[in-house]
């Protein structure tokens, strides 16, 4: 299960993700292999088609350029897409303008290493909720430390 949503930047590439720090995550441009978040941030330079697994309930997306940030909180889904097609992808779908990668970062919660299986009459309960915070400072950075921890 997947829960979608685009996230509309000024630049992506002045776009960071924080909260998938040391996680493991599936990367979809090399057969879903498992490797472990490095950086201290993800930021985009090129397509990233990526499941990070057991992920925490907030996640941090920090617009430098126009100076907002949101938090995607999510519940009883444990992980997370993170999507870019960039240029080459971008310009091979139908539906998705030239350079419109350059103005687009997907964000999803998802239940993808263990999917939710219901039997007749179960139910189960999951959700996303994206929220416009106001960015905090320091040094002149935004300091989703405080967005993540809040």
């Amino acid at each position: 299960m997947i829960v979608e949503k685009n996230y509309c930047s000024s630049v992506v590439s002045e776009v960071r993700v924080e909260g998938l720090e040391t996680l493991d995550y599936l990367d979809n441009l090399r057969n879903k292999e498992r490797f472990t978040e490095q950086g201290d941030a993800i930021t985009f330079e090129s397509e990233v088609d990526r499941i990070y697994l057991s992920t925490p309930t907030k996640i941090a997306i920090i617009d430098h350029e126009k100076k907002r940030t949101f938090v995607l909180k999510k519940d009883g889904l444990a992980d997370a897409v993170v999507w870019n097609p960039w240029e080459r992808k971008a310009k091979a779908m139908a539906d998705f303008g030239d350079d419109e990668y350059k103005h687009m970062l997907c964000i999803e919660a998802a239940a993808v290493e263990k999917p939710i299986t219901l039997k007749p009459g179960e139910e189960w309960k999951g959700r996303q909720e994206l929220s416009a915070v106001p960015s905090s400072y320091f040094s002149g950075q935004l300091d989703p430390q405080k967005v993540l921890q809040g």
